[in-house]
């Protein structure tokens, strides 16, 4: 009877606040523009993407409405359908978006604002929008892989913008995409900025659980970055600059409505001036080598380029063509002794291009076909030269991928709640390297090798929800055809809404991974770059696999959020060469298996004005190898046990500053004794870091000009931590060769490092 008369009572209050009226009214106004008056005058949300409302119009003459007239309206008007979640949370449904169908009731927004403006959570992904991102402490201009760093289980123990460790995994586990092309090396000056101009990004989907079936490849984070595909009505320029480079981006309608251009570029000024926020840069990045200023004749330089072509032949119908590049560059000269002279280049290139075309065929059935091309090339050289004699030595080393490959992908909407995505994928990785030396008499290779494979994977992935729960499933197969091995990759995410504050997640993955980067011999003086890409065989390099359960929470309710996360990962396949437990020269390869098992708590408050959050990560990674360490396990290189922050975020009208403290225990290292015998593994911590960031904005307009300018600090209190420790083999004389001796190089992090800087839009 009591359930009878709760139901009654619900029914009741339902029909009441459907016919709740309030007076409203506008005539022609966009809908962007509408829709939080809406949300106001009827105390509601609604959630859909950008692309959905550009564009898009209502009008309604004042009167008294309805939510319920104000939806059909709203339909009517706009093709766009209010699909009812909640009592106040409604999600716009359109069947293109940015050229990718999909239901957006499907993919439900659980945190609407994590972090900061500009970042949401969505079933199990964190979905970033740089264009519309406050500001975040210590990160200038929008850098996606820095902001990426603020949320749970991301850490950089080695401080980069592109050393990002997820969940024990290491950076090369980690999938980056943009528009389809994979990315091998997304940074400037050795990863320490990312190499990703924020100015075309429209959003970045970042998975550390639980990722759809439709992503393979690498067992760790899913970082996929999406450029706008929106078509515009005028000319649209952005350009700024900062302490360290210039940047444009312009999109040219070329047919309106049909055809548009994107350009955009970002380029350095160091190798003409050399900013305070470069130089610190710099001292950080080559501290421990011969590395010692920079000026007119040694040189570091970088630059990257995009272009896109959008080309709508019909509302059903969206082809997009994406062209990159990414450029590192150094040279840099200097006197060994009196009449000997060093030389050491290096360029790094990720170029890349990629096809999309999207077919909407209706409501319920669209395809995706995407073809890509990507080349990553890595070349050093160190020359030696007497200028006397002119005798010469040179050491080389070379690292080339070349990754093409097509996918069709076909999404069903087989009813409201439910949905199939599924396709076929095939890409062949070409992957190479080498290491030589030689001089005006003779050559030496070192080290040479050279795999290709072909990769061919099917996908099933089925989304339903069921009153308060939803699912999540797929499988995914893939086959290696170079060895001939077959993987199964099964992935669950299920989510239950206990109460309308409270929701309870569970999930499960399977990932395999065959490329990946191994440590080598190198006598380079580049500790951040002694490693290259290998395919994996059925020899030295396993395929590694990795298996991820997790477990946890969300309560949200008024101002606060409370996302509690628990889980245990476990992967086969690694070698004793990927995680640097050994010295940085060191020859043996050693394979194993390991596991990490974490928990992650964010908690938030927040008020129109005021935001703050304290995250809290706890990690405990373990290797253990075959003959090392009495087969026992031992901490990860790259274990960080226990990781704060703490954010503060204040508005005032168009200034916005952030604060954050940022503290986490020393990562691990092994002690090597006199007679280069490691003496323990992994059984001692680095001391302590700890680091205070500080951001601020402010944005103004002058006619349709937008404005934005603001600095931000790294290390305010400029405390120098100790952020690594290597032993590297020395061979300084004949007697080296022989007898092993060791050199201890200790890393410290980036000292205090100011920057600038200003940006205008049209």
């Amino acid at each position: 009877m009591n359930k009878v008369l709760f139901f009654c009572l619900l029914l009741f209050s339902n029909l009441i606040m459907s016919q709740y009226k309030v007076k409203f009214g506008c005539d022609g106004m966009a809908l962007e523009r509408a829709i939080p008056k809406i949300e106001r005058k009827f105390d509601i949300k609604y959630s859909y993407a950008d692309s959905l409302v550009v564009d898009r119009r209502i009008s309604l003459p004042e009167k008294e409405y309805s939510i319920d007239e104000i939806n059909a309206e709203m339909e009517r008007q706009t093709s766009l359908h209010p699909e009812k979640i909640s009592e106040r949370y409604y999600a716009l449904v359109s069947f293109l978006e940015g050229g990718e169908a999909k239901p957006v009731q499907l993919n439900e927004v659980i945190i609407g604002s994590f972090l900061t403006d500009g970042i949401t959570k969505s079933n199990q992904r964190f979905l970033l929008s740089p264009q519309k991102s406050s500001v975040l402490a210590g990160v200038t201009d929008s850098d996606i892989l820095l902001s990426l760093q603020q949320l749970p289980g991301v850490k950089s123990p080695n401080e980069t913008a592109t050393g990002l460790y997820v969940r024990g995994g290491t950076q090369d586990q980690n999938l980056i995409l943009i528009d389809g092309i994979r990315l091998y090396h997304p940074g400037h000056l050795f990863g320490m900025i990312s190499g990703i101009n924020p100015n075309i990004v429209k959003s970045v989907s970042f998975y550390n659980k639980a990722a759809s079936a439709n992503y393979g490849e690498r067992v760790s984070g899913v970082i996929d970055i999406r450029t706008s595909g929106d078509l515009e009505k005028d000319v649209k320029v952005i350009g700024g600059v900062n302490a360290l480079n210039a940047d444009l981006f312009m999109q040219l309608p070329i047919i309106k409505g049909k055809l548009d251009i994107q350009v955009s570029g970002r380029k350095s000024f160091t190798e003409v001036w050399r900013s305070t926020t470069f130089n610190q840069l710099a001292n950080k990045v080559f501290q421990n080598t011969d590395f010692r200023s920079f000026n007119d004749r040694n040189k570091f330089r970088f630059y990257d380029f995009s272009a896109k072509v959008i080309f709508k032949p019909s509302e059903k119908s969206l082809l997009t063509f994406t062209g990159l590049s990414i450029n590192n560059n150094l040279n840099y000269k200097y006197k060994i002794v009196a009449d000997s002279t060093s030389n050491q280049q290096m360029q790094i290139i990720n170029d890349g291009y990629s096809l999309h075309w999207h077919q909407q065929y209706s409501k319920a059935f669209s395809q995706k076909i995407l073809a890509y091309y990507s080349v990553y090339d890595f070349q050093y050289s160190k020359k030696q030269v007497n200028e006397i004699t002119s005798n010469f030595e040179v050491f080389k080393k070379l690292n080339r991928i070349v990754n093409s490959g097509a996918e069709l992908n076909f999404m069903s909407l087989l009813s409201p709640s439910m949905q199939l995505d599924y396709g076929y994928q095939i890409s062949g990785n070409d992957v190479s390297h080498l290491f030589n030396t030689y001089n005006q008499d003779v050559g030496i290779d070192l080290n040479q090798r050279q795999l290709f494979n072909v990769l061919h994977s099917v996908y099933l992935s089925h989304n339903y929800t069921l009153k308060t729960w939803r699912f999540q499933t797929g499988l995914r197969y893939n086959y290696f055809a170079r060895i001939g091995v077959s993987t199964f990759e099964p992935r669950i995410f299920v989510q239950d809404k206990i109460t309308g504050a409270f929701a309870l997640q569970l999930s499960f993955e399977r990932r395999n991974q065959f490329m990946n980067q191994a440590r080598e011999n190198s006598i380079n003086d580049l500790s951040l770059e002694n490693y290259v890409w290998v395919l994996s065989d059925s020899g030295k390099y396993p395929i590694q696999k990795a298996n991820q359960f997790s477990v946890g929470g969300i309560y949200k309710k008024d101002h606060w959020l409370l996302d509690i996360d628990g889980y245990f990962k476990t992967i086969d396949g690694i070698t004793g060469l990927n995680f640097g437990f050994f010295n940085q020269n060191e020859n043996q390869t050693s394979k194993g298996k390991g596991f990490t098992k974490g928990v992650e708590v964010f908690i938030q408050n927040k008020s129109d004005r005021w935001r703050t959050s304290l995250t809290y990560s706890f990690q405990d990674s373990q290797h253990k190898f075959s003959g090392i360490n009495h087969g026992s396990y031992f901490q990860a290189n790259n274990n960080i046990a226990h990781a704060v922050n703490m954010n503060l975020n204040r508005k005032w009208k168009k200034f916005s500053a952030a604060l954050g403290w940022f503290w986490h225990t020393g990562k691990p290292y092994s002690a090597v004794n006199e007679r280069g015998m490691t003496e323990s593994f992994n059984a001692d911590n680095l001391p302590v870091y700890h680091r205070m960031d500080v951001s601020c904005e402010y944005a103004f307009t002058s006619g349709k000009v937008n404005f934005k300018t603001g600095f931000s600090v790294y290390n305010v209190y400029n405390r120098k931590s100790l952020i690594s420790r290597e032993y590297e083999r020395q061979y300084s004389t004949f007697t080296d060769l022989a007898n092993e001796r060791y050199e201890k190089q200790d890393y410290y992090s980036l000292g205090i490092t100011p920057n600038l800087f200003f940006k205008m839009s049209i």
